[in-house]
């Protein structure tokens, strides 16, 4: 096998000058590159990608934190984030936290010393912890579907006016007892999906002089079975809803399995409306009627903005919210008289 000494000898040059060729030193005049090159190619030799990365303190790869990578939400922001580091030519390293703070924080060390060029934060908080920790490790980030109050670049959605928006519909259409499905929330989260669509859902409800039932809200973990078993509890109360805003796609799917359980229909006398538009929520029947967010686009921005930043290019907005959309479809219907 071809070492870089036998590439200097054949070329007539210091093992400096080669490596110089091979790291794009401006300092090697055209002639001596092509001189490199020639015999690089004659002699079959290739640099080691390690040592070229060390030498120019680049990787090409990027770190990629998600919380569930089960939720298919997520395989669609991962395909997009992956569509353009391909075109980029970066490596991914895709880490799983399982919706454990502690895991987050030993992946964001684990990326540190795996000496990656940036990371693509997508977990469901962003806390001042995270912020000193990122700051501290001089690593590159990116939050992708949040946003934060804390001087880092994003994109995502408006999660209150989504929220907002999908409960209106329902008060539109006579609504009155609304129930929602957030996901979990901790006052040490600064910023989470839960808490933004939990005020939109309430903000809804007092706009329109309805009441705010408590026994209506329900908590759950972003899973089906915490869809099902939330739904159940307030088809059980003294207060029950003639609609359930669940704010994912997979909870919405659980919500609407308990419905029928109880030995109720929904639409009819339940109506559900989920969160993501997931392929999923398309196929379930009834089919689900949701908020769409831009999944492949928020992957695929993230990882533009975020190898942008790398090279070191200017970024006329570090912070960037796309637009969400109602889908209709038949898990929501008009309450009836």
């Amino acid at each position: 096998m071809a070492t870089i000494d036998d590439v200097a000898k054949l070329a007539g040059v210091s093992i400096a000058t080669v490596s110089r060729v091979f790291n794009n030193s401006p300092w090697v005049s055209e002639k001596t590159r092509e001189k490199v090159l020639k015999a690089a190619e004659e002699l079959g030799y290739k640099p080691s990608m390690p040592a070229r990365s060390l030498a120019m303190k680049k990787t090409n790869t990027i770190g990629l934190i998600v919380p569930d990578i089960s939720n298919p939400y997520y395989a669609e922001v991962v395909r997009g984030i992956e569509d353009v580091c391909n075109i980029y030519k970066y490596n991914i390293i895709l880490c799983n936290a399982d919706n454990k703070r502690e895991k987050e924080f030993q992946y964001i060390d684990m990326l540190k010393n795996r000496w990656v060029d940036g990371v693509i934060f997508h977990c469901d908080y962003f806390s001042e912890e995270h912020y000193e920790v990122f700051k501290n490790s001089n690593l590159k980030v990116v939050l992708a579907g949040r946003t934060t109050k804390f001087d880092v670049p994003y994109v995502g959605i408006d999660n209150f006016k989504a929220a907002y928006d999908a409960v209106n519909y329902l008060i539109s259409l006579g609504h009155k007892r609304i129930g929602i499905i957030h996901g979990p929330l901790d006052d040490m989260k600064e910023t989470i999906d839960s808490v933004d669509r939990l005020k939109g859902y309430k903000q809804a409800l007092i706009d329109n002089g309805l009441t705010i039932y408590e026994e209506l809200i329900k908590e759950a973990n972003f899973k089906y079975k915490g869809g099902y078993k939330a739904a159940m509890e307030m088809l059980k109360g003294e207060i029950t809803p003639t609609a359930i805003f669940a704010i994912s796609d997979i909870m919405a799917m659980g919500a609407i399995n308990a419905v029928f359980d109880k030995g109720l229909s929904c639409p009819e006398d339940v109506s559900v409306i989920g969160f993501d538009n997931i392929d999923l929520s398309e196929a379930t029947r009834p089919a689900l009627t949701t908020v769409s967010q831009p999944m492949y686009e928020i992957g695929a921005i993230a990882a533009r903005m975020l190898i942008k930043i790398i090279n070191g290019e200017e970024i006329n907005n570090s912070q960037i919210i796309l637009k969400h959309k109602l889908v209709l479809r038949n898990s929501v219907v008009p309450l009836r008289s």
